[in-house]
């Protein structure tokens, strides 16, 4: 944390101190989330905003967070029983390929693809 400039009255200083502490526990960030396939059906939406507590967050952390907002069909589509993502799922930060250790930052958009199957 920045000491206050010399000389600065010891109330300023205090007011400097109180704002470095409120920015640096403010981490939240908004991330944005496209759900397409199946797991567009389970979540019951196509897309929506999360606001997460921490920012950077690891992508891996992030679905496991996201697991939980939409009941016991999306948590199984997105979560193992070892508490991982499913290896078969595939995960876009923006355009790119992402994997599960991406940090993620405020503003983005992950996306969710479940590979379809069949004939």
């Amino acid at each position: 944390m920045d000491r206050a400039p010399k000389g600065v009255p010891i109330h300023r200083q205090r007011r400097h101190i109180r704002t470095e502490l409120a920015a640096s526990y403010n981490k939240a960030m908004r991330v944005g989330v496209h759900y397409m396939t199946q797991m567009k059906r389970s979540a019951g939406c196509s897309t929506e905003v999360v606001e997460t507590p921490d920012a950077p967050l690891p992508l891996r952390e992030f679905l496991r967070m996201l697991a939980d907002r939409h009941g016991p069909a999306f948590r199984t589509l997105l979560i193992d029983d070892a508490a991982e993502p499913r290896p078969s799922l595939l995960f876009f930060v923006g355009q790119e390929h992402a994997e599960l250790s991406r940090l993620l930052n405020d503003g983005e958009v992950v996306t969710i693809l479940a590979p379809m199957s069949g004939g």
